[in-house]
Protein backbone atom coordinates (compact mmCIF):
# COMPACT_ATOMS: atom_id res chain seq x y z
CA UNK A 1 0.00 0.00 0.00
CA UNK A 2 2.76 2.53 0.97
CA UNK A 3 4.77 1.70 -2.00
CA UNK A 4 2.00 2.26 -4.48
CA UNK A 5 1.39 5.89 -2.76
CA UNK A 6 4.60 6.82 -2.82
CA UNK A 7 4.98 5.46 -6.93
CA UNK A 8 1.82 7.48 -7.39
CA UNK A 9 3.59 10.20 -5.86
CA UNK A 10 6.65 9.85 -7.52
CA UNK A 11 4.67 9.59 -10.86
CA UNK A 12 2.86 12.20 -10.27
CA UNK A 13 5.26 14.58 -9.29
CA UNK A 14 7.10 13.61 -12.84
CA UNK A 15 4.41 14.26 -14.94
CA UNK A 16 4.18 17.84 -13.42
CA UNK A 17 7.38 18.44 -14.33
CA UNK A 18 7.30 17.10 -17.45
CA UNK A 19 4.26 19.61 -17.97
CA UNK A 20 6.66 22.57 -16.58
CA UNK A 21 9.11 21.76 -18.72
CA UNK A 22 6.69 21.75 -22.03
CA UNK A 23 4.74 25.44 -20.85
CA UNK A 24 8.37 26.53 -20.73
CA UNK A 25 10.06 25.74 -23.49
CA UNK A 26 6.66 26.99 -25.57
CA UNK A 27 7.01 29.95 -23.89
CA UNK A 28 10.63 30.66 -23.66
CA UNK A 29 11.20 33.26 -25.71
CA UNK A 30 8.36 35.62 -23.95
CA UNK A 31 9.43 34.78 -21.00
CA UNK A 32 12.78 35.58 -22.06
CA UNK A 33 12.20 39.21 -23.53
CA UNK A 34 9.85 39.47 -20.54
CA UNK A 35 13.24 39.18 -17.68
CA UNK A 36 15.59 41.31 -20.21
CA UNK A 37 13.00 43.75 -19.85
CA UNK A 38 12.45 43.57 -16.30
CA UNK A 39 16.27 43.17 -15.82
CA UNK A 40 17.24 45.99 -17.40
CA UNK A 41 13.91 48.23 -15.97
CA UNK A 42 15.28 47.15 -12.76
CA UNK A 43 19.31 48.06 -13.18
CA UNK A 44 18.46 50.97 -14.01
CA UNK A 45 16.12 51.92 -11.32
CA UNK A 46 19.25 50.67 -9.04
CA UNK A 47 21.77 52.81 -11.16
CA UNK A 48 19.16 55.77 -10.70
CA UNK A 49 19.14 55.77 -7.29
CA UNK A 50 22.74 54.78 -6.63
CA UNK A 51 23.60 58.25 -8.30
CA UNK A 52 21.22 60.13 -6.96
CA UNK A 53 23.39 58.89 -3.46
CA UNK A 54 26.35 59.95 -5.40
CA UNK A 55 24.98 63.11 -5.99
CA UNK A 56 25.10 64.19 -2.17
CA UNK A 57 28.55 62.97 -1.66
CA UNK A 58 31.25 64.87 -1.99
CA UNK A 59 33.88 64.60 -4.65
CA UNK A 60 37.72 63.70 -4.91
CA UNK A 61 38.01 66.92 -6.93
CA UNK A 62 38.28 69.12 -3.97
CA UNK A 63 39.90 72.07 -6.59
CA UNK A 64 36.91 72.35 -8.88
CA UNK A 65 34.04 74.79 -8.27
CA UNK A 66 30.38 73.43 -8.04
CA UNK A 67 30.49 74.41 -12.15
CA UNK A 68 33.62 73.14 -13.15
CA UNK A 69 32.73 69.64 -11.36
CA UNK A 70 29.45 69.80 -13.24
CA UNK A 71 31.30 70.53 -16.74
CA UNK A 72 33.54 67.97 -15.85
CA UNK A 73 30.95 65.01 -15.15
CA UNK A 74 29.31 66.23 -18.61
CA UNK A 75 31.90 66.15 -20.43
CA UNK A 76 32.53 62.62 -19.30
CA UNK A 77 28.84 61.72 -20.13
CA UNK A 78 29.34 63.35 -23.74
CA UNK A 79 32.22 60.90 -24.16
CA UNK A 80 30.72 58.00 -22.94
CA UNK A 81 27.64 58.94 -25.00
CA UNK A 82 29.93 59.00 -28.34
CA UNK A 83 31.50 56.10 -27.60
CA UNK A 84 27.98 54.21 -27.43
CA UNK A 85 26.60 56.23 -30.19
CA UNK A 86 23.84 58.04 -28.89
CA UNK A 87 22.69 61.69 -29.68
CA UNK A 88 23.47 63.97 -27.26
CA UNK A 89 21.48 67.08 -29.07
CA UNK A 90 18.63 68.40 -26.90
CA UNK A 91 19.16 66.20 -24.35
CA UNK A 92 20.01 66.83 -20.43
CA UNK A 93 22.19 65.84 -18.36
CA UNK A 94 19.84 63.31 -16.85
CA UNK A 95 18.17 61.95 -20.20
CA UNK A 96 21.87 61.34 -21.33
CA UNK A 97 22.80 59.64 -17.96
CA UNK A 98 19.62 57.54 -18.42
CA UNK A 99 20.63 56.73 -21.85
CA UNK A 100 23.76 55.64 -21.01
CA UNK A 101 23.21 53.67 -17.89
CA UNK A 102 20.65 51.94 -20.56
CA UNK A 103 23.68 51.36 -23.63
CA UNK A 104 25.49 49.65 -20.42
CA UNK A 105 22.78 47.36 -19.49
CA UNK A 106 22.22 46.59 -22.98
CA UNK A 107 25.95 46.25 -24.50
CA UNK A 108 27.55 44.62 -21.67
CA UNK A 109 30.87 43.82 -24.31
CA UNK A 110 31.10 47.26 -25.52
CA UNK A 111 30.95 48.94 -21.95
CA UNK A 112 33.74 46.07 -20.45
CA UNK A 113 36.02 47.25 -23.12
CA UNK A 114 35.29 50.66 -22.60
CA UNK A 115 36.44 50.27 -19.15
CA UNK A 116 39.53 48.26 -20.16
CA UNK A 117 40.64 51.25 -22.95
CA UNK A 118 39.82 53.60 -19.93
CA UNK A 119 41.92 51.94 -17.00
CA UNK A 120 45.01 51.54 -19.89
CA UNK A 121 44.65 54.94 -20.64
CA UNK A 122 44.43 56.29 -16.91
CA UNK A 123 47.83 53.56 -16.48
CA UNK A 124 49.72 55.37 -19.03
CA UNK A 125 49.04 58.70 -17.49
CA UNK A 126 50.19 57.42 -14.17
CA UNK A 127 52.95 56.31 -15.62
CA UNK A 128 54.27 59.27 -17.07
CA UNK A 129 53.50 61.39 -14.20
CA UNK A 130 55.93 59.00 -12.33
CA UNK A 131 58.17 58.99 -14.19
CA UNK A 132 58.35 62.65 -14.31
CA UNK A 133 58.76 62.82 -10.85
CA UNK A 134 61.46 60.32 -10.94
CA UNK A 135 60.18 57.37 -9.77
CA UNK A 136 60.76 53.78 -11.75
CA UNK A 137 58.18 52.33 -13.62
CA UNK A 138 59.75 49.34 -14.38
CA UNK A 139 57.64 46.16 -13.84
CA UNK A 140 55.28 47.84 -11.49
CA UNK A 141 51.84 47.13 -11.09
CA UNK A 142 49.44 50.25 -10.90
CA UNK A 143 49.42 49.39 -7.11
CA UNK A 144 52.26 49.90 -6.58
CA UNK A 145 52.87 53.30 -8.73
CA UNK A 146 49.90 54.66 -6.53
CA UNK A 147 51.38 53.77 -3.34
CA UNK A 148 54.38 55.27 -4.54
CA UNK A 149 53.13 58.51 -5.86
CA UNK A 150 51.22 58.39 -2.42
CA UNK A 151 54.36 58.16 0.02
CA UNK A 152 55.90 61.10 -2.57
CA UNK A 153 52.60 62.93 -1.42
CA UNK A 154 52.72 62.32 2.18
CA UNK A 155 56.82 63.29 2.04
CA UNK A 156 56.00 66.47 0.53
CA UNK A 157 53.56 67.20 3.03
CA UNK A 158 55.60 67.18 6.07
Amino acid sequence: MMKSLSLKCTLMLLSLGLISLCWLTTNTEAATKYMESKSINTQLEDKQSSNDKEERHSSHHKNMSKEELQAHKLKKMQMLANYFEIDTEGKSAKELRVAIEKAKIEQPEKWEMFKQQFRAKKLEEMREFAKSKGISIEGKTEQQLREELHKLKQSKKE
